[in-house]
């Protein structure tokens, strides 16, 4: 009798079983889903029949979501400390690492900063990334939970957002001091921010070709940034890593349907400007004009068949460099450039001449060449005037002529990088009317940051174009969105790398999906800057291999006219007031 009770009851509940598994089914609809994909099998007759399956039975799955972050300390590639972040999603009920991504550490000051402040510089990076490892874990993590992964702006936003609220949490608790701290606070921070100009006039005493040992760079007073916003530009850069590994597309594809609404079919790939010689005032000898010797291939190249070219170029001139002088020779700084010492500016373009002869080659015919200037390091603010070499101070109006002189003598010089300052705005439009329908004259420290150049775009600084760079609390959708803006103004746009860039080629994608004009990543050497390149040479064979790889032509050269001068407008000088010269940077 027990036995059979014992059977009754285990066939109502196997029956109750049987019943909610026909409502479960029922209810995801699973017989239908069988019931199609079956049929449709029969008239495809896959090879991989399970296979097929499983891609169908995915196709329909819940879609994947972002479940946590993690993020730890690694090196870039100058020792220096900074961030990987891992993404991990849910992916068919199950979470998994997709993506991870590392970005650039930020350095402000240039190779002459004097020790004391190099190390507050460290001290402030270290601090940063150790700030912004623990938001990601913690608020960051939590506030993209759940999100979908493919919703690039949504999840920039949202990290904006997180912080700059932190920020604020930040700046509330700073308020709460006493108002006598604070004061004592802000004159410490007064006195470390001057800067220091010892040794700067003594410079030009020295003997030709000494080493500038003692120079120090004068900088611009460095924009505040809130400790941890860092956590912006990778968080990005890992979650459109995601999104393009949901979509099932190249990294730069993705890019390039978050810049367009529509993704290109074909693409415009990027020019190359590769650093083969640095100087400037942080370099040896004299020189201070010329920051970088770019060269740029002509337009007409495929991307192998430059980089082939460049680095080519590049070896011959380290050669020569090194039957002149020797093992030093070999010296590179953190992009790779070659560093001789030179006295004069028209040394270092000798130098590349006489490279480009020894292989056949002819500047402005078969290579041309981009000057790197740099002007806001070599402006000795209490002169008013660029030190342009020891002892040798120009006025704004003096150096259109210094740059008129070298493109006249050098006709292959087709690019002129920050030749003056921001506050210069009259002799930059003069220099512009002068030379921009055969040289680009491009904005780098003259720019803000992408996410502020949204907000004040080109303002009265008319130029050519302008670099953008992904670092700090740059997010992904900023350059994305800059760089539309640049192209719709009609220039040309540079996606840049950094001193502090580490081996994550994710610059390269980032250039072929904006569809920028030209990248500068440095020389062909080192491993940061050679996975760069690499990287787009792959991403050029695939283009080219689907026929989707648009050939330019020729630069696109625009003309900018110096505009009329309006009711009130004072003499025109270029020089400006003290208090403008002191003005914060704010390109980071």
């Amino acid at each position: 009798m027990a036995a059979s009770r014992s059977s009754q009851r285990n066939a109502r509940e196997f029956f109750e079983l049987k019943q909610r598994a026909v409502r479960f089914y029922k209810e995801n609809k699973v017989p239908e889903k069988l019931e199609d994909i079956l049929n449709a099998m029969v008239y495809e007759q896959p090879p991989d029949v399970y296979g097929r399956l499983s891609e169908y039975f995915e196709s329909i799955s819940s879609p994947i979501v972002i479940s946590k972050f993690q993020a730890n300390q690694v090196l870039d590639s100058r020792g220096q400390p900074t961030i990987q972040a891992d993404v991990h999603c849910i992916r068919k009920g199950i979470e998994e690492c997709m993506a991870s991504s590392t970005m650039a550490s930020f350095n402000h000051l240039t190779d002459t900063a004097p020790p004391d402040q190099k190390e507050s510089e460290d001290k402030e990076r270290q601090e940063s990334v150790l700030a912004a490892i623990e938001f990601i874990q913690g608020p960051i993590s939590e506030g993209l939970s759940g999100l979908d992964p493919t919703q690039q702006k949504e999840a920039d936003d949202i990290v904006c957002s997180i912080i700059n609220k932190l920020k604020e949490e930040n700046e509330a608790l700073n308020e709460e001091k006493s108002p006598a701290k604070v004061e004592i606070a802000d004159e410490a921070k007064s006195e470390t921010s001057k800067p220091e100009t010892k040794n700067a006039s003594a410079k030009g005493k020295k003997k030709s070709g000494s080493a500038k040992s003692t120079t120090v760079v004068i900088q611009e007073p460095k924009e505040p940034m809130f400790c941890g916003c860092n956590a912006v530009c990778v968080v990005s850069q890992a979650v459109a890593r995601v999104g393009s590994e949901v979509k099932g597309i190249p990294l730069y594809e993705y890019i390039a349907s978050l810049c367009y609404e529509d993704s290109p079919y074909q693409f415009s790939f990027p020019i190359p400007m590769m650093t083969v010689l640095s100087s400037g005032k942080a370099s040896p000898g004299k020189q201070n004009l010329l920051k970088e010797v770019l060269l740029i291939p002509k337009p007409d190249l495929s991307f192998r068949e430059s980089v082939q070219q460049l680095t080519q170029i590049y070896q011959r001139v380290s050669n020569l460099h090194f039957s002149k002088v020797g093992v030093v020779a070999y010296y590179t700084n953190d992009f790779g450039g070659v560093c001789p010492q030179y006295d004069r500016p028209d040394q270092l373009l000798d130098h590349i001449t006489e490279a480009l002869l020894s292989l056949g080659l002819t500047a402005g015919e078969d290579v041309f060449i981009g000057l790197n200037c740099a002007a806001h390091e070599i402006y000795d603010p209490d002169k008013g005037k660029y030190e342009v070499m020891s002892g040798a101070l120009k006025t704004g109006d003096d150096m259109l002529e210094v740059y008129g002189d070298l493109i006249t003598r050098y006709p292959g010089i087709i690019a002129l990088i920050d030749p003056l300052r921001k506050h210069d705005i009259t002799a930059l439009e003069r220099l512009c009317s002068q030379f921009s329908e055969k040289c680009f004259i491009l904005g780098d420290q003259v720019y803000p940051r992408p996410e502020k150049f949204l907000l004040t775009g080109f303002d009265k600084l008319n130029l050519n174009g302008a670099t953008l760079k992904l670092q700090q609390m740059t997010a992904v959708t900023d350059v994305l969105k800059a760089s539309r803006m640049i192209h719709d103004n009609g220039c040309v746009s540079i996606i840049a790398g950094v001193q502090g860039d580490t081996t994550d080629p994710f610059l390269a994608d980032l250039a072929v999906g904006a569809q920028a004009t030209f990248v500068k990543f440095g020389a062909p050497t080192r491993g940061e800057r050679v996975a760069l390149y690499n990287r787009l040479s792959r991403i050029s064979d695939e283009l080219s291999s689907k026929g989707a790889l648009v050939a330019r032509t020729k630069f696109p050269f625009r003309a900018i006219h110096q505009p009329e001068p309006q009711d009130g407008d004072d003499d025109g000088t270029s020089q400006t007031k003290d208090d403008e010269s002191k003005e914060p940077e704010s390109k980071n």
